[in-house]
């Protein structure tokens, strides 16, 4: 009965058979096509965990505390939530480390990763072609702090590298950008299949009269919102939630949570520095 207790939302192609799994466009047959934009499609206490990592962000703030909400809601009493974004705090850290090195022992190594993280707190929020900046640096021919970015962005990274390195420098390199985001292009494709049925209604308007930027900007690929450990936690409060903790990749209060893989898969860590909370929904009464 596993399987029906447990939640993966917008799970891409990161999912486990022996959970629920609900993506947009599934790409295998343990995983339920939903669109999430209209809800989460399961009724009241259905689950006693729910799951979802790098979909947050995608969010815009002000829709953030329905989508909570719903995650609340199709829990059950007691019920486990874990969230995985990319940490706020985390980047910030770094920029300061790297803004002061560069300020008070400036070398071609440091500046390196100044420029990075740089581009970590802001690339994906700014861009307005996919992959963005993040690509176009990972495309250079000789890149000195190699270690530092697959370190801090582990597969993502490392794919787009290697495409380069193997002698992928168009397309294929920014299709495989897309690709290690597919775990996030919920909004993505939910704008792409609006903008599809609007053509098929409305047969004079033709895809070269919406504006690239704009539809781009609209498709999933950007972050709407960034996330600390102060701030989730309060989200998650608003929303109902106690005993709200961080936890790191490995650890969790979801009962075998080290054999699903979902965060750490042959202690390959997907997202290194992401941030990592759990809440529980305690009681019927505080449903919201």
């Amino acid at each position: 009965m596993a399987k029906l207790n447990y939640l993966n939302v917008g799970c891409g192609s990161k999912f486990h058979k022996d959970w629920v799994n609900v993506d947009m466009t599934p790409n295998s047959t343990d995983v339920i096509v939903a669109n999430l934009l209209n809800g989460i499609p399961f009724p009241d206490e259905s689950f006693d965990v729910v799951y979802h990592s790098q979909v947050l962000e995608h969010i815009p703030k002000e829709k953030a505390c329905n989508f909570i909400k719903e995650c609340f809601r199709v829990l059950k009493p007691e019920g486990i939530i874990r969230v995985v974004v990319p940490d706020l705090e985390n980047i910030v850290n770094e920029y300061k480390k790297f803004l002061n090195e560069s300020l008070e022992n400036p070398n071609d190594l440091s500046a390196a990763n100044y420029n990075w993280i740089m581009l970590e707190m802001y690339d994906q929020t700014v861009r307005n072609y996919s992959g963005g900046q993040m690509a176009v640096f990972l495309k250079q021919p000789h890149v000195i702090n190699e270690k530092y970015i697959i370190d801090r962005i582990g597969f993502v990274g490392r794919s787009i590298r290697n495409s380069y390195l193997n002698g992928d420098t168009g397309n294929t390199v920014s299709g495989n950008f897309k690709k290690a985001f597919s775990s996030i292009s919920l909004f993505k494709k939910a704008v792409r299949y609006i903008f599809r049925k609007i053509r098929q209604k409305i047969k004079f308007i033709q895809p070269s009269e919406i504006s690239e930027i704009g539809a781009f900007r609209l498709g999933g690929e950007i972050h709407m919102w960034m996330y600390d450990r102060y701030s989730l936690s309060r989200l998650l409060k608003d929303c109902g939630f106690e005993e709200i903790s961080v936890k790191s990749p490995f650890e969790s209060t979801i009962p075998k949570w080290k054999e699903y893989e979902l965060d750490v898969k042959d202690g390959l860590i997907f997202d290194p520095t992401s941030l990592f909370v759990e809440a529980r929904k305690k009681n019927t009464h505080n449903k919201v």
